[in-house]
């Protein structure tokens, strides 16, 4: 069995009320608005920390073809952090995204009633098994 956990983190502009993290992680070399998932392979998303200066909606898409001029992003998760301050999200069954074709891939954006500072930071399992 293959694995590699990559921790991945982004954070918001401050000026605007919504839009898609722009995504940095040890083995992303500058910043990633979506993670494809390789052909065959499993995202397992295992923990999410999220913090914000103000009630930010995290939300975890997923398209099956990033390569499309207009990728279909669906929701899949989401997290509401209803004030300032911050949550740590564990989970002992992780979000799950698979891959079958390789163009398949997850983002994620934010939305906020009014412009503040929010970040994320999600565990992410790139495996071949369940």
């Amino acid at each position: 069995m293959v694995s590699e956990i990559l921790t991945l983190h982004g954070r918001t502009d401050g000026t605007s009320t919504t839009g898609t993290f722009d995504l940095q992680g040890d083995l992303i070399y500058g910043t990633a608005s979506s993670v494809r998932i390789p052909k065959g392979m499993v995202a397992k998303i295992w923990a999410k920390r999220i913090s914000g200066k103000g009630a930010t909606e995290f939300i975890i898409q997923y398209t099956e073809d990033v390569t499309a001029p207009t990728p279909a992003w669906r929701d899949v998760s989401a997290e509401y952090l209803s004030e300032a301050g911050e949550e740590r999200l564990e989970k002992r069954r992780p979000l799950v995204l698979r891959s079958k074709n390789g163009t398949e891939a997850f983002q994620i954006t934010w939305s906020q009633a009014s412009a503040a500072d929010a970040t994320i930071e999600i565990e992410v399992e790139i495996t071949d098994g369940e």
